[in-house]
């Protein structure tokens, strides 16, 4: 088989099992990042309900709270600190939060893949993803050596390596190792 069928072959296999391997996240997972946008409504107050975005430092100003960290955190814990917040002045706020922006999602892959480099994704995406945009490992790659380098919480904390083995990510039931991708995340070819 000539190398360029392999490659295709290799392509056309990852589209495939992208397809049928990729599964919506759990619902209420999205962590919040810096540049998200959030419409914030409180129930019955017009006069706080409105849009904020998320500070490159990962926090929001709002009225009567003044300053409130949301990065990292999920929509349904956003809508518990401003609940809590605003009890010290509103009487049982009912506090809605929805993401109407999402913020660049930045993954870098690099290695053996034919075009290594920085991504940026419109949602969800998964390791099988990104190496599709990358155009596939090399010929020299080792598929099965795939990791995924992830900072840890808090952001100064060291990376975590996530395995992202290609014929696992390939293969379905629980050895599935095609994991969803975060904001920051760098994905090594070896």
């Amino acid at each position: 088989m000539s190398r360029i069928a392999k490659v295709i072959g290799c392509i056309l296999l990852l589209a495939a099992t992208t397809v049928h391997a990729q599964q919506p996240p759990a619902q209420g997972t999205y962590r919040i990042v810096a540049g998200d946008v959030l419409d914030v409504f409180v129930w019955r107050n017009k006069d706080l309900s409105m849009q904020v975005t998320v500070r490159p430092d990962g926090w929001i100003s709002y009225p009567l709270v003044s300053d409130l960290r949301v990065a990292d955190s999920t929509v349904v814990e956003v809508q518990k600190k401003l609940q809590d917040a605003l009890a010290k002045f509103i009487t049982t706020p009912v506090v809605t939060v929805a993401v109407t922006r999402v913020a660049n999602l930045r993954v870098s892959i690099l290695g053996k893949v034919r075009q290594p480099g920085r991504f940026n994704l419109e949602g969800p995406t998964t390791v099988l993803d990104v190496l599709a945009l990358a155009g596939g490992p090399t010929e020299f790659a080792d598929p099965d050596g795939i990791y995924i380098l992830r900072r840890g919480s808090p952001p100064d904390s060291l990376f975590e390596r996530i395995p992202a083995r290609y014929s696992s990510s390939v293969s379905a039931g629980k050895g599935n190792t095609n994991v969803t991708v975060n904001a920051g995340d760098i994905i090594i070819v070896p």
